[in-house]
């Protein structure tokens, strides 16, 4: 892509932010959420700028508008075709597919970030998913993603209460196949052949929105981030 171009995108990228927010409200897509100790806002600082991105269930672009206007340059992997096709108004590049099962036709080392959002407990085989992009980083490049934390203190309440129910949204995400503890994530991503570099969390507080209140919640919740938190985010490195 020529400069000039680039410049034309990210210009209409910021232009038509709103209404992508609206299109994902509408179809059932995710939606940015920008509240700074949420999970969106903390992987996107974990990227950084001016990187090259594997967004890997890249949805409708949401993370990777703000990252391509942060000068980073995303290629998108999508299932979803409708999805894979508003993302393509951002990324680079989108290849739809099954990302376990469809060949990822890239050179070891062709980016300094794979980013996987909320994905991982939507896989079959995890472990061998992060293998099998772990080549794809460069020498210095990071593994960022997000995931619920299954031992979250509602999770334990509900299960000494004897309930256990699939909801269309949360950590019992009907679409949810893998759940992971700290401890159980921690040896996936090792068995994986990565290191952590960064451990951390979100807990939202349900109906509460003053940053006062999601800032004291977090520096409890990081107190006891097996108990208290709701999602792990990560960045680990490839060990080489």
């Amino acid at each position: 892509m020529r400069k000039d171009d680039a410049a034309g995108k990210r210009t209409a990228l910021g232009i038509s932010a709103r209404a992508d927010s609206d299109l994902a409200h509408e179809r059932g897509y995710v939606a940015l959420n920008e509240r700074p100790h949420g999970g969106h806002a903390k992987l996107l600082a974990l990227v950084g700028a001016e990187k090259r991105v594997l967004d890997v269930g890249c949805s409708s672009g949401y993370l990777a508008r703000p990252l391509v206007q942060r000068g980073c340059t995303v290629v998108g992997i999508e299932q979803d075709e409708a999805a894979a096709e508003a993302a393509r108004e951002i990324c680079a590049e989108v290849l739809v597919g099954d990302a376990e099962t469809m060949e990822l036709p890239f050179l070891e080392g062709s980016f300094d970030i794979v980013l996987c959002g909320d994905l991982i407990e939507h896989l079959r085989r995890p472990e061998r998913f992060l293998a099998r992009v772990q080549p794809l980083l460069r020498e210095d490049g990071r593994l960022v993603l997000t995931t619920p934390n299954v031992a979250n203190w509602a999770m334990r309440i509900g299960l000494l209460a004897g309930r256990w129910r699939y909801t269309e949204r949360g950590i019992l995400d009907r679409t949810h196949v893998h759940l992971f503890t700290r401890r159980t994530l921690i040896e996936t991503l090792e068995r994986a052949g990565y290191r952590i570099l960064e451990l951390d969390v979100t807990v939202p507080v349900p109906g509460v929105r003053a940053p006062s209140v999601e800032q004291a919640a977090h520096a409890i919740g990081r107190l006891r981030p097996s108990l208290f938190g709701y999602q792990f985010v990560v960045a680990a490195a490839p060990v080489r």
